[in-house]
């Protein structure tokens, strides 16, 4: 690891500025320079697109999964017909 010789100056909101000092808090033992740098490093847009890659599957799979709901319903009622039609005693 090299020493961290420059500087990045960021503006930032009051209120930004208190949520990245209250989760660099909560991260434990990290500064707000640490917490943030680490937070810079690690973002990469590519993971963006592959998230919003994925809540469109998901999206699908919710559609999907209400449909395939719908349709055991209507098995499920089929199903309890036949039983009740071959329940009844036969002529």
């Amino acid at each position: 690891m090299s020493l961290a010789t420059q500087r990045l100056i960021v503006p930032i909101s009051p209120g930004d500025k208190k949520l990245v000092e209250q989760r660099a808090a909560r991260a434990g033992k990290l500064s707000v320079a640490e917490y943030v740098r680490r937070a810079a490093l690690s973002y990469d847009p590519e993971d963006q697109a592959i998230e919003v890659e994925l809540r469109q599957l998901l999206d699908g799979f919710d559609a999907l999964h209400e449909s395939t709901l719908a349709q055991l319903d209507r098995t499920d009622a089929a199903l309890d017909r036949a039983l009740a039609h071959f329940a009844r005693p036969q002529a």
